[in-house]
């Protein structure tokens, strides 16, 4: 394999919840809450006010589209367009957002992006949704559950197991496919180096071969030809045996929303291509009952919500249908936080990509994160193959300055490393009161589903939601490698090893077409993400997805084919464990959680 299959045990060392007697000396605040002059939680849901911003970058590609870098992507790194508070908008007037123009040199790409939190001026002082909400929230998700076949109830939790893929009783959206852990899983680790071996053996048909194969029908539950989700369970000190994953994942690729029944009578005739990917860390001490309860509600909840409203009125702009499911996808957020299983303590990030037809609506509270990805592949040579990484979401950390400013204005503390704002080193966090110790806590997250008693002060379900479009994407890729005239923009160059001197071949121009630029999809726990980087991430994936090889190498990696999506995650998840193993010599691993397909 590409990595070590060596898993050991670590002890915890929490990055999500860590002791005052630890911490350096906390940014505190002396502003008062004006909760008399705010708005309610109930409002905030009902209201289409969205701050938003837009914005804009060229496409700069030299030997192929630029990685994103950083810890937030479209964001730059002074952290100035992480959404403004705004003046919110007039429904009656049709302005459902407040949008502000940005251009960032650094990407290739043009996005409109919301953030959904409608400001301080509009929060009624509190991340906790009212006793009022939740019990709409929880009529609606009922109705949602039991629309989708899952049945009515948010006390129950039903447990979404891989393996329900094989069963008849799959959700009326689709069978998710779901993580199955890659070495503590016996059955799914030994298909996956089945899987490995067959790819050796047969290079030319080794994705399909999979497909057919009826001796991998337990690990197809977590994956396809276009699609996987893995994981790997953390350890966090104690017993091999008493360790809990928290991270959960999906993919619905494709995601059938429109069989979901509903009720107002109307109905998605036109059944656009439609994916939902996501992932889910859960944290505290109850956060895989949140990430859990998130993962299984979320399809449905948010595809009721999108055969009811979301489909495009005839009277609709594009702008306006965008600014509709982004409002779907911020009410789904919140009513998923005001129902989650968080009592006493427990909350979990949610990244989820959605695709409806050519666009594709990204929506992320926390620090997992979910990438957009092109894959070049030269008609003339599949071996010069360019992967790289277009659009990825930030992680919404408390030293941002609007997270900042809004958790100081709640009466909250952010604690700051020592030589923080120096060096940009270490994990800033939000101390709140956990109702489970008595004790002083700190997350590592300014927004999260749950959470609750952080969100007394000022940690929020509200998302960023970006919105891209496979159409532009494909298009700027194809202006910048065939010339804005549609030819050719340079000639090809060979370089003599011996004198290296450069000559230009006497050979025709290659001129790509759309089939030739692939786009997928990556949503990721912080446990990968801290350990691998973006764009390694991404073209692994790439070659996992569509059997090619990148430019400058080889087929194989000490000779192993990484041949389908499924192995390319495990490639990445043990990636990370060594990481993690290196780093931390044994006493700690993060769960590790990995969802990706492709988007055409």
């Amino acid at each position: 394999m590409i990595f070590s299959t060596s898993i050991h045990p670590h002890t915890n060392n929490s990055r999500r919840v860590m002791s005052t007697s630890t911490v350096d000396t906390p940014s505190t605040n002396s502003n008062t809450k004006k909760a008399s002059s705010l708005t309610s939680t109930s409002q905030r849901i009902a209201s289409f006010v969205v701050t938003a911003f837009i914005a804009y970058s060229l496409v700069l590609f030299a030997s192929g589209v630029p990685a994103v870098n950083g810890e937030s992507t479209g964001v730059n790194n002074n952290n100035n367009n992480e959404g403004s508070g705004g003046d919110g908008g007039d429904d009656k007037k049709g302005l459902l957002f407040k949008e502000e123009k940005m251009k960032d040199d650094n990407f290739g790409y043009e996005y409109v992006g919301f953030d959904t939190y409608p400001g301080i001026h509009l929060d009624d002082g509190t991340g906790v949704a009212t006793a009022e909400v939740k019990a709409a929230s929880i009529k609606v998700i009922d109705e949602a559950l039991e629309a989708a076949g899952l049945g009515g109830g948010t006390s129950e939790h039903i447990t979404l197991h891989p393996l329900h893929i094989h069963r008849s009783e799959c959700p009326s959206y689709g069978c998710p496919f779901l993580p199955l852990d890659v070495h503590y899983e016996e059955e799914a680790k030994a298909q996956l180096e089945a899987m490995r071996k067959l790819a050796s053996e047969d290079e030319k048909n080794r994705s399909s071969k999979v497909e057919d194969d009826g001796k991998f029908h337990f690990i197809r539950s977590s994956g396809s030809k276009n699609a996987a989700a893995l994981t790997l369970i953390g350890y966090k000190g104690g017993r091999l045996e008493d360790q809990v994953n928290q991270d959960r994942a999906l993919v619905l690729s494709p995601y059938l929303y429109w069989n979901i029944n509903n009720s107002s009578g109307r109905s998605d005739t036109a059944k656009p291509v439609a994916r939902l990917l996501g992932a889910f860390d859960g944290h505290a001490r109850f956060g895989e009952k949140v990430s859990e309860y998130v993962a299984k509600t979320l399809p449905a909840l948010l595809g009721r919500k999108l055969v009811e409203h979301a489909t495009k009125d005839e009277s609709d702009t594009e702008q306006a249908n965008d600014h509709k499911i982004a409002t779907l996808l911020r009410d789904t957020f919140l009513e998923l936080d005001a129902t989650s299983p968080a009592d006493p303590s427990g909350g979990c990030t949610a990244s989820i990509i959605l695709q409806l037809g050519s666009k594709i609506y990204v929506a992320n509270a926390g620090d997992s994160r979910s990438f957009i990805g092109v894959h070049i592949v030269p008609p003339n040579d599949p071996t010069k193959a360019n992967t790289a990484l277009i659009y990825g979401t930030r992680e919404d950390k408390a030293h941002l300055p609007k997270e900042r400013e809004r958790v100081e204005h709640m009466g909250g503390t952010v604690f700051l490393p020592r030589g923080f704002l120096a060096t940009g080193q270490g994990t800033t966090r939000v101390y709140y009161k956990d109702p489970t110790t008595g004790g002083t806590s700190g997350l590592a997250m300014s927004r999260s589903i749950g959470d609750w008693d952080a969100g007394h002060v000022g940690v929020i379900p509200d998302p960023l939601v970006a919105i891209l479009d496979i159409n532009d994407i494909r298009a700027k890729v194809l202006k910048k490698l065939n010339g804005a005239d549609g030819t050719c923009s340079a000639k090809e160059i060979e370089v003599d090893p011996a004198s290296r001197e450069a000559t230009e071949k006497d050979s025709q121009c290659v001129k790509y077409t759309e089939k030739d630029i692939k786009v997928f999809a990556i949503s990721a726990t912080d446990g990968l993400l801290d350990y691998v980087p973006e764009e390694t991430i991404a073209k692994h994936v790439a070659k996992g997805l569509y059997n090619s090889t990148a430019a400058g190498e080889t087929e194989t990696e000490d000779g192993v084919h990484t041949a389908h999506p499924l192995t390319a995650c495990e490639d990445l998840i043990y990636a990370a464990a060594q990481g993690w193993q290196e780093d931390k010599q044994g006493r700690y691993r993060d769960d590790i959680a990995i969802a990706i397909t492709d988007l055409d």
